[in-house]
Order: C-alpha cells, then structure tokens, then sequence
C-alpha cells in the first residue's frame, strides 16, 4: 500500500508543479504581447516630451504643438523664395536684455548670410527678432526688423496665442520685405539710368554747342581775314 501512496503523491506534485509552470508561461507570454503592442515613443518624432529640436526649430516648451512639419515646410520656402534662413526659439529666459542676449546667441552660432532668429518667452510672451551681422542691408535695417517685430507680436496679443501663426506670418513679413527692396532698388537703378542719360545727352549738346561756336568763330576770322588781304 505505501508505494502506491507515494506514487500518487509523487503524480500530485507533478500535475501541481505542471498547472505553475504553465500559469507563469502565461504571465511571461502576456507581459510580452504588452511590450510589443505598446508604442515606445523616440526623439526623432518629438512624441512623449513635446520637445522639439531640429536644425532650425528648438521647442522644449510645445509651443508649436502640432503644427511643427507645417513651421519646418515655411522656413524651407523662405529660404527659397528669399534667401533669408530663419531660426525659431521658444523659449527662453534671460536677465540680460533680450535684444542684446538674442543677438549674441545668433552670433554665437556661426550663422550664414541674412539669418533671422525669432525668440518667445512663453511665460510673458515678449518676443525678439535678431538678424546676424552679415546679412543685406535691407534685412539688417530697423524699419525691417520693427515690421517683423510686429508681424510676429500680433498673433501673441490674441486671447489665445497662437505661437505658430506668430512664425509664419514674420516668414510672410520677410517676404514682403524682400519684394520691397527689390522693387526699390529696380525703381533706383532705373531712375538711375535715365539720370546718366540725360547727363550723357546734356554733355553731347554742350560740346556740340561749343564746337559750333568754335566754327562761327573761325569762319569770321578767315572773312575778317580776306577783307584785309584785299
């Protein structure tokens, strides 16, 4: 009888060690679909930290939201239409004056020619609009500067700001600008050429005028002349 009771008992500890091993299986089995179902957010696609940092954007306060491949799209245009590569910073927080640090930063980064940096500071939503050294004369001017200044002001004093808007419409503001001082410089040159024209013209009539003078003179010498000689 004692065998046949150890033999049932040693049947029971196995369907009993068997029954645990499958229940743990199942947990580890189930642990795993939920890593692999979950998705891992990375920081390529900015998701998880709302942080953005990107050639030309850095955005650690989200202030772009989703808005940032639209933002990206318009800085690539204007640099197209343009020329002019603009950066975007938001935000930031200095004790010294923000023209003075958002200039010096702009410099600090090696920029190329007629580079415009926008600064927001999203707790009081001041802005700064900084253009590097060795930009054009008509990017660098402060009529230009004040009227991206504005263009990027106005859509921070809504109730709402809308920080994006705020990017897009100095982007448009920077190409209003740069058709302006073509048209100005086309209207200088052209106003130009005819200032040079009417001098070359003047000048013509001018010597035409003493060489014609020079003429009468000499044919009333050479009559004055002949009358003597009679």
């Amino acid at each position: 009888m004692c065998p046949i009771g150890v033999s049932r008992q040693r049947q029971n500890f196995r369907n009993r060690w068997n029954v645990a091993a499958c229940m743990l299986l199942s947990m580890l089995l189930c642990c795993a679909m939920m890593l692999w179902i979950t998705p891992v957010g990375s920081a390529e696609d900015n998701t998880g930290t709302g942080i953005t940092a990107t050639e030309n954007i850095t955005d650690t306060e989200n202030l772009l939201g989703s808005n940032v491949a639209e933002i990206t799209d318009a800085i690539s245009a204007t640099k197209q239409e343009t020329g002019v590569t603009v950066h975007l910073l938001a935000s930031f927080n200095t004790e010294e004056k923000p023209a003075k640090w958002a200039s010096a930063l702009l410099e600090s980064l090696d920029p190329k020619p007629n580079t415009v940096l926008l600064a927001v500071a999203s707790n009081d939503g001041n802005l700064v609009v900084a253009v590097s050294s060795n930009s054009d004369e008509w990017l660098k001017k402060k009529s230009t500067v004040d009227a991206l200044s504005d263009a990027a002001q106005k859509p921070l004093m809504e109730s709402t700001p809308d920080w994006s808007k705020s990017a897009t419409d100095m982007m448009d503001q920077i190409a209003v600008q740069k058709k302006t001082s073509t048209s100005s410089q086309t209207v200088l040159l052209g106003v130009g050429g005819m200032i040079a024209v009417l001098v070359l013209l003047i000048m013509i009539m001018v010597v035409f005028h003493i060489l014609r003078k020079r003429g009468i003179i000499k044919r009333k010498v050479r009559k004055h002349a002949g009358r003597h000689a009679a």
